[in-house]
């Protein structure tokens, strides 16, 4: 997505539309869109090719060949125990969770899965996909528990969620698994890695027009903010200005009614003694 991105601020530089570029490059105008917004890898050739159309100085270069071998190293998904369940729409993901340092949610249906227990998640899992095999839900589960694994490896990283209150009361799977989920989100708002708001179900006017929202902050120096909605069959990446502008001021206008760390906390403490 890096390297996207740097293609994508070249081009625009050399004044060409992605139309100009597709021509210029002998490739499609949705290929050069795909390639720009990270949904389909960058291929060595096609940026060295990329390169010298958009007429990069040496620097550039070196710069974008660097980001690019870094890009193509090896990844834990791409272990042979995932291979099959990692499509591209969880590679997106995953590469946004793994390189950005604050992550933003909110999700009106479920809790969101960096914050979900095991069994949890197996419920959630189990209802999408109705025809699925155990063995299936099961290595979904474990993909999911990962990543919340190597989100916590990391010393920098921040996790700033808006949880709706119907997410707390609205269960999956059964009143057990809804108390563990419960106490899990109250040791959960312990960890300065994560804030936790709760939107309450109860107040008025609640701008929640939003709907789901994932939005990533990275170093300004590799991206600026992505925004991503997880969609049926896909993931949708966002990266044009006005858009993830309109999104983030609208998830930050959500956090301003939003209740605090120490009452979520409570609230949440309060959902789990009447579960």
């Amino acid at each position: 997505m890096v390297v996207g991105r740097e293609l994508r601020r070249l081009r625009k530089a050399q004044g060409l539309s992605q139309k100009d570029a597709a021509d210029l490059l002998g490739v499609s105008k949705y290929t050069i869109c795909r390639n720009e917004t990270g949904e389909t890898p960058c291929k060595p050739d096609a940026v060295l090719k990329a390169l010298q159309v958009y007429r990069a100085t040496p620097e550039e270069r070196a710069h974008l060949l660097e980001v690019l071998d870094n890009a193509n190293r090896h990844r834990w998904w791409q272990e042979s125990e995932w291979r099959g369940l990692a499509k591209q729409k969880l590679l997106t993901l995953v590469t946004l969770e793994e390189g950005a340092q604050l992550i933003r949610v909110y999700d009106r249906d479920r809790v969101p899965g960096m914050l979900q227990t095991a069994d949890y998640a197996r419920a959630v899992v189990r209802l999408g996909m109705p025809g699925a095999t155990a063995e299936e839900i099961d290595k979904r589960v474990q993909f999911r528990l990962e990543r919340q694994a190597r989100f916590r490896e990391s010393q920098s990283a921040r996790y700033l969620c808006l949880l709706d209150e119907v997410t707390l009361i609205r269960g999956f799977g059964s009143r057990e698994i809804m108390r563990g989920q419960l106490a899990h989100l109250v040791e959960l708002s312990h960890d300065p890695r994560f804030s936790l708001h709760v939107v309450e179900l109860s107040r008025l006017d609640t701008p929640t027009g939003i709907g789901q929202t994932m939005l990533f902050d990275f170093e300004e120096r590799l991206l600026p903010t992505v925004l991503y909605e997880e969609r049926h069959e896909s993931g949708l990446v966002c990266q044009e200005a006005d858009e993830v502008d309109h999104r983030s001021k609208g998830f930050d206008r959500l956090l301003n009614v939003s209740l605090s760390k120490k009452r979520s906390q409570q609230r949440i403490r309060d959902r789990l003694a009447r579960t």
